[in-house]
Formats: structure tokens, C-alpha cells, sequence
């Protein structure tokens, strides 16, 4: 519950200040993964506190739970390696607001997921079904970039390189998300492996 209200208000003053100071446009603050990565881990941050201990272990829960975690995860790993020092020109220039969206969600998401373990098994297949909310943000964002000429992420803006630069961009984001995911799914196999281990000995 904490990690959710800490994460709805930093997107929310994150807001605000954009409105204030920079001219945001909704549209576009909207537009960017981080905000929308940081938005399903809080709704499943929120409702993993509210909801009764058997739906919060219902196999469509963990399901859910498991993809915003590798959402976020991709968005922590992201800034760290390409973000890193472009805080104005993605309008994140409040510290602790770009540290919680950027770095403490990610961390405490992956720590919430290997910590608050439940007996739902996730299969490899998964992740398959994971990538596609990804692969249509890529969509979306290039199809609309077209239109408003606006692109959140310099890596996405064909002006930044063409487009053969954008299709690099996209296949290594791609791996990276595939890679968090299998992170995601192996954690819950290596630690049910665990624990059945331990039952038997």
C-alpha cells in the first residue's frame, strides 16, 4: 500500500510540475513507457493490498502482477543505461520524483516479487503474451509520433538516426524486455524449486 501511494503521488507531482513550469501536454506525458509502467505497478501495488489474500493468489492476479513487474523492471534498466542525464529533456527534474519512478519502484517491484511468493506456476510461454502490450506501445508511439512529431524517447525518434537507427533501438528493448521477463517467470520456478526442496528434505 505504501509503495502504491508513494508512486501515485510522484506521478501526480510529476504532473503538476509539467503542467506549472514546462507546458506539458497530457497527451504526451501519457505517452511515455515510464509513466505508463509506473501506473500498472501501482494499480497492482494498490490492489494487491486491498484485495482478499485468495484473489490476490489467483492465477490471473500473478499474471497481471508478473508483467507489470517486468514492465517496470524494463523502465528502471532503460533510464539506468540510456536515460541517465536527460532528465530535463523528459521532463523528470524533480530528484526524488525521477528516483522513485526510475529506481525505487523498479527495485521494490522485483524485491516484492521474489519476496511475496505464492504456488501459481507461470509458464516460459508467458512472456510471449507479456511483449505484446510492449510491441504496441511501440506502435502507438511511432503511428502517433508521425502525427504530433513528438517522440518521448530520443532512441524512438527517427530524426535522431532514421529509422534503421528506431529498428535497433526497438530489437535491443525488445531482448531486454524478453530478458526481464524470463527473470520474472525463472524467479517463481527457482523459488517454488526451493521451496518444494526443502518440503521434501
Amino acid at each position: 500500500m505504501l509503495a502504491g501511494a508513494i508512486g501515485l503521488v510522484a506521478i501526480i507531482v510529476q504532473m503538476q510540475h509539467g503542467l506549472r513550469f514546462n507546458d506539458l501536454v497530457l497527451s504526451n506525458f501519457f505517452s511515455y513507457f515510464t509513466i505508463q509502467s509506473n501506473i500498472i505497478i501501482v494499480i497492482i501495488f494498490l490492489a494487491g493490498a486491498l484485495i482478499s489474500s485468495t484473489r490476490f493468489h489467483t492465477r490471473r492476479f500473478q499474471l497481471f502482477r508478473g508483467a507489470a513487474t517486468t514492465y517496470i523492471m524494463t523502465t528502471g534498466i532503460v533510464y539506468f543505461f540510456f536515460l541517465r542525464g536527460l532528465e530535463a529533456e523528459l521532463q523528470t527534474t524533480i530528484p526524488w520524483v525521477n528516483f522513485v519512478l526510475h529506481t525505487a519502484l523498479p527495485l521494490y517491484a522485483l524485491l516484492d516479487w521474489w519476496l511475496v511468493s505464492t504456488d501459481t506456476r507461470i509458464s516460459f510461454r508467458r512472456i510471449g503474451l507479456w511483449i505484446l502490450y510492449p510491441v504496441a506501445y511501440l506502435i502507438y508511439t511511432l503511428l502517433r509520433g508521425l502525427v504530433v512529431e513528438w517522440y518521448p524517447y530520443p532512441f524512438l525518434d527517427p530524426g535522431n538516426g532514421g529509422y534503421i537507427q528506431v529498428t535497433i533501438s526497438s530489437l535491443v528493448i525488445t531482448l531486454l524486455i524478453v530478458l526481464c521477463a524470463s527473470i520474472v517467470v525463472g524467479s517463481r520456478k527457482w523459488i517454488a524449486g526451493r521451496q518444494l526442496s526443502a518440503e521434501v528434505k
